[in-house]
């Protein structure tokens, strides 16, 4: 059965010829799932023999490991061929416009761990785009509609933005979170004032969206006046992206919230993201990474690369992929 493979094999057996990954075996390659399996094999081989637990997860021999290393070299291929003029990403091989997958791209070349022209003009064009609710009058269209309808829609501020999914259009939490994330890393030894003031901002974004009582949805923390529903996966990227600011009362409810629903998680994908938030805060669950082996097996219709990344990721237990330093930087 798919579930009892380990993580990095099902990894490497979903490699396409031309060096990507798709969502699942065989689909087009894409950037999002070929930058996952890239983190993913970049954290286990930093791993010494023994210390990714279920055993079955772990590389299983030395021939694994070269196999992951020639992976991960053509991995690294396929990003820098599909990459744009103007430094970014698309979702896709022959789309003509950037994404917020620059994030995870730029991220992936992070690990690899030298200081590239593809990677430095990815995190330039990180710093340089601006979502469509940065722009005065995108706001003030907001605002005269809410006038003519007398009843505000959402009770997000105007105020503050961040990423958005493509460009030109509205800051969502997971973007702006990922993009937080990776600029955070790239930017450890030196950030221009104009670079922190952008980070600051999107950081005020973030604590605006986040749910009455603790966690975040996709966009809006509540709508017509209805609070809205924390989700696990944006709310694990934006404790993540606000790790610097770990011991603030939303960080410390919203990390409640994970805490006291994982249990209720039905997905492998869900439960390895949990794990990754928790773990992010020290908060070290073991009853967590038994439920993540039973889920991962039982359920082979969620497994995909980005789950399978996941999933080694959470295990791991090291966090290197959350922790790394600009080449050629410290800090």
């Amino acid at each position: 059965m798919v579930g009892e493979r380990s993580c990095v094999p099902y990894v490497l057996d979903a490699q396409n010829p031309d060096g990507g990954w798709g969502f699942s075996p065989g689909l087009e390659s894409r950037v999002e799932p070929t930058s996952w399996a890239l983190l993913a094999l970049h954290e286990i081989s930093q791993s010494k023999p023994g210390e990714i637990t279920p055993p079955s997860y772990a590389l299983a021999s030395g021939e694994t490991d070269a196999r992951a290393h020639e992976a991960a070299a053509r991995g690294f291929g396929f990003l820098e061929k599909v990459q744009l003029a103007d430094g970014s990403w698309p979702s896709a091989a022959g789309q003509v416009a950037g994404s917020w997958v620059t994030s995870l791209a730029c991220w992936a070349l992070l690990a690899r761990g030298d200081a590239s022209p593809k990677l430095e003009r990815g995190i330039r064009w990180l710093d340089e785009v601006k979502p469509g609710d940065a722009q005065f009058m995108w706001r003030f269209a907001r605002g005269v509609i809410a006038l003519a309808s007398r009843q505000r829609v959402n009770a997000q501020s105007d105020s503050y933005w961040g990423w958005s999914w493509t460009e030109g259009t509205a800051s969502w939490v997971e973007p702006t979170a990922q993009a937080l994330i990776v600029l955070r890393i790239a930017r450890a030894a030196s950030s221009s004032r104009e670079n922190q003031q952008r980070q600051e901002l999107a950081e005020k974004m973030l604590y605006d969206r986040m749910c009455p009582g603790g966690g975040w949805n996709c966009g809006n923390p509540m709508v017509y006046g209805v609070p809205g529903e924390p989700l696990v996966g944006p709310t694990v990227w934006a404790l993540l992206a606000l790790r610097p600011h770990a011991e603030r009362q939303e960080n410390q409810l919203s990390l409640a919230w994970l805490a006291q629903n994982w249990t209720n998680i039905q997905s492998p994908a869900s439960l390895a993201l949990a794990s990754i938030g928790l773990q992010a805060y020290g908060r070290q669950i073991p009853e967590i990474r038994a439920a993540l082996e039973t889920l991962y097996a039982k359920d082979e219709s969620a497994l995909t690369v980005p789950v399978a990344a996941w999933t080694a990721l959470a295990l791991s237990g090291k966090m290197k992929w959350l922790n790394l330093a600009m080449p050629g930087k410290t800090g």
